[in-house]
């Protein structure tokens, strides 16, 4: 149980990566605050039931929060709410949302570009500014109350963790995927920044960059089938990564 008495924030909370991801954070002890998109709203209660009916949860075990990751207004009113809640150190945010629209370059619309944008860097970022404000927080209570003897002074501020989702399409080119593949180059810049900016205050930033995730997600971007298995047939293992191997991962 190595995260017991931590939180884990987890952006994408109940999509197929995030549900893996909180999933296994749970069977280790974490607490779980899971950000949804508004209009995922009516899907939330089964995933929950279907991913944690197992666990013996208690009120603070798992708690929920609609959060449009591309509004400003939205994350914080968010990352307020688990700050009010104070279920458990904030140690741990998961960025797991993320939009794939596969379209050629040339029939690429503003619209859709923008979207990947917004989403896969711009929530990102968000998400992640909330994120080292609370734990910064959490930082400073901690030390005032060893300075006044409230805790002894050996006790040990455990440091924060932020994981980003990216993709092999931030790596390499890959066919119909420009906006995506742009937009998770950016993320990887913007994860070695805020490991940058960040390390020293304790805060650790990665990404991790899975191929094809067998996701709802995935199923959207690879559902040709012909695109599906001529990926497959350069593939060594011939499958598709699941969520649980990119949740080990994290």
């Amino acid at each position: 149980m190595a995260f017991v008495n931590k939180l884990a924030i987890i952006a994408g909370g109940v999509g197929g990566i995030g549900s893996a991801t909180g999933r296994l954070l749970r069977s280790q002890g974490a607490k779980l605050a899971l950000l949804y998109a508004p209009f995922e709203a009516q899907r939330v209660s089964s995933v929950l039931k279907q991913t944690y009916t197992d666990f013996d949860n208690d009120d603070d075990s798992i708690k929920t929060y609609a959060c449009d990751i591309t509004q400003p207004e939205s994350v914080k009113e968010a990352f307020g709410k688990i700050g009010e809640d104070r279920v458990a150190v904030p140690n741990m945010l998961i960025n797991s949302a993320g939009y794939v629209n596969l379209m050629s370059m040339s029939t690429l619309t503003p619209q859709d570009s923008l979207l990947h944008y917004q989403i896969n860097v711009h929530g990102t970022l968000l998400c992640a500014q909330a994120f080292h404000a609370l734990y910064l927080e959490h930082r400073t209570l901690m030390l005032n109350a060893i300075t006044s003897s409230q805790l002894p002074s050996s006790t040990k501020i455990s440091g924060a963790r932020i994981v980003n989702i990216a993709s092999q399409a931030g790596h390499v080119a890959l066919k119909d995927h420009g906006a995506y593949c742009a937009s998770k180059a950016a993320l990887l810049a913007l994860t070695r920044q805020m490991a940058s900016e960040w390390g020293s205050e304790g805060v650790v930033a990665n990404s991790i960059s899975p191929g094809p995730v067998w996701t709802e997600l995935g199923k959207k971007a690879w559902g040709d089938v012909k695109v599906r298995e001529e990926y497959q047939a350069a593939v060594p293992t011939g499958n598709f990564a699941e969520p649980e191997e990119v949740a080990e991962i994290a």
